[in-house]
Order: structure tokens, then C-alpha cells, then sequence
């Protein structure tokens, strides 16, 4: 006997029970029943907001969002907390929640529309990973996604040729606060005018303030160890450059200098791509977005 939740077990939600409550065989468990709802609990706001009328939600899951082997490379193991995310597979799209460190929501949410997709293929070669292809050949891959099994039997359930491309072709952003499709590269909000944080502060704050790119980009603990490094680099320049300007031998102080400045744009470099990344996830200039009613 299948025993499934109430309305207000499930928040409301549109949730069909007997896709999302089963393992990848099919067969009803209460502990995913449990698992299911604790991981969607966070999102109920913004997945009242943002589901469409008819809009079902077939399986929540956590896991970690694209990245590039160089972000991997010069942030560390790091950036596996940074990049944890929340993925709701609907018979329509998956949405995709950047998340904090404890998986609670950010002011940030994109979509990969069924239409745009060539092929999703959930693996467990090296990791449990999906990596999505799109129409225009272009692919991208989720990390460390717990329950790739179960995910590849509801996707095979999905028929993904029926649902209609957009014009992105893509992955994209949407509005928090209005829940319209953002335009890529573009940080206002083509309907409601709600204004992200952009990649040309991003930089100049990089260039600027020490560790300016990681604090203006809400990663306050990047920021913090960034400054400490920039400062010292900085201090060590500096005074290197007095003792040449006071006389002391210069065959010597001069390499410090050098390599001491090498170290110190490379650090910025870092800072200016880390943080043009991080923009992308489209972050808003307000604190506490007030969804507009639909």
C-alpha cells in the first residue's frame, strides 16, 4: 500500500507523489518520501512563484552547479560549497537554485527548458554528475548530484521532443522578482527593471579593493583571506620600493620587486575571474526582493 502526503504535507506544491516519493525502480519509500520534502521545505516560496499552471514537480535534488576546470584549479576544494545548488525536475524543465553552503535559497534562479535539450545524461563514472547537451551542440555538467539513478528513470519518462525550444537555446537566468526570462550578459531585468550586480563593478572593485570582487559578489570568507594576501602583497611591494627609493642595493630589492608585483596581478587576475563567474548567477543589488504578484 502506497501511502502518500496531503496537500499541506507537500506545502501546496504541485508535487507528484508517486514519481517523486519512489526510488528509480518505482516503489513507494517513506525515507525518500521524508528526504523529498525536507530539501523542497526551503524553496516553497519561490517554487509557488515560479511554477507554472499545470507545472508538476517530479524529484528534488542537491548538487553542485557548472563550473570551469580553472575555477576548480585556483579556488580548491572550496568551491564545492560555493557552487552547491538546488535542481527541481519538472515535466517541463528543471529549475535550478544557486544555493549557500547549507543548501538554503539565494535570491537566484535559472531554468533548462526540455526544448532546448539534446540530451541529459545522469552518469556515475567519476562522480555522480549530469551533463546537459543542447540543440546548439554547446553542454555543461552538474556535479556531485546525490540521486542520478532515480533521475534517469524520471527523465525517461519525460518526452523531451513535445516541449518547445526558446530562444536561448540554453540555460538562463530569471527574474526573482518578476519571473521573467533574463537577457544573458544584460544585468536589469528587461520587465520590472530590478537591477543584478554587474561584471564591470565586479572587476573594478576587483582591481581596486582588496578582496572588493569576493565581497561585492556575496563571499564574505573569499573576501576576507583575499584581502589578507592582496594587503601583504601590497605592504611587500611598497616597502621594497622605499628601500630602492632610500638607496639599498637595487641588484637585489629589484627582483623582490618583480616577483612580489608578478604574484600580485596574478591574485588579482583570480579575483576579477572568480568574480565575473559568480555575477553570472545573476545576484540582486537589493537585500529583500518583494515578489511582484502574478
Amino acid at each position: 500500500m502506497i501511502i502518500t502526503a496531503s496537500s499541506a504535507e507537500t506545502f501546496g506544491l504541485p508535487v507528484n507523489q508517486s514519481v517523486a516519493f519512489s526510488n528509480h525502480k518505482g516503489d513507494f519509500k517513506e525515507r525518500i518520501k521524508k528526504r523529498q520534502l525536507k530539501m523542497l521545505q526551503p524553496f516553497v516560496p519561490l517554487l509557488k512563484q515560479f511554477l507554472e499552471p499545470g507545472e508538476e514537480v517530479l524529484l528534488a535534488l542537491r548538487g553542485c552547479s557548472p563550473m570551469s576546470f580553472l575555477e576548480q584549479f585556483t579556488t580548491g576544494w572550496v568551491i564545492y560549497y560555493l557552487k552547491r545548488c538546488m535542481l527541481v525536475v519538472t515535466d517541463r524543465r528543471i529549475l535550478h537554485f544557486p544555493s549557500r553552503s547549507n543548501y538554503s535559497p539565494r535570491h537566484s534562479i535559472a531554468q533548462i527548458r526540455y526544448g532546448d535539450v539534446d540530451s541529459i545524461k545522469p552518469t556515475t563514472f567519476l562522480g555522480r554528475k549530469f551533463a546537459v547537451k543542447y540543440k546548439d551542440g554547446k553542454q555543461e555538467t552538474f556535479l556531485y548530484v546525490r540521486d542520478t539513478p532515480k533521475l534517469k528513470a524520471v527523465l525517461n519518462g519525460i518526452r523531451m521532443t513535445e516541449q518547445k525550444p526558446t530562444a536561448y537555446g540554453m540555460r538562463h537566468h530569471l527574474c526573482p522578482k518578476c519571473t521573467a526570462q533574463l537577457t544573458i550578459g544584460v544585468y536589469v531585468c528587461p520587465s520590472c527593471k530590478l537591477e543584478f550586480k554587474n561584471e564591470q563593478k565586479a572587476r573594478n572593485l576587483s582591481i581596486l579593493v582588496p578582496g572588493g570582487g569576493y565581497f561585492y559578489t556575496g563571499h564574505p570568507v573569499l573576501g576576507i583571506g583575499d584581502a589578507l594576501v592582496e594587503t601583504l602583497l601590497i605592504f611587500m611591494v611598497l616597502s621594497t620600493l622605499v628601500n630602492l627609493a632610500v638607496g639599498e642595493e637595487s641588484s637585489v630589492l629589484l627582483p623582490v620587486v618583480v616577483a612580489f608585483g608578478f604574484i600580485l596581478f596574478l591574485e588579482k587576475l583570480y579575483t576579477i575571474y572568480h568574480a565575473k563567474h559568480y555575477v553570472k548567477e545573476y545576484i540582486p543589488v537589493e537585500d529583500n526582493i518583494q515578489p511582484l504578484r502574478r
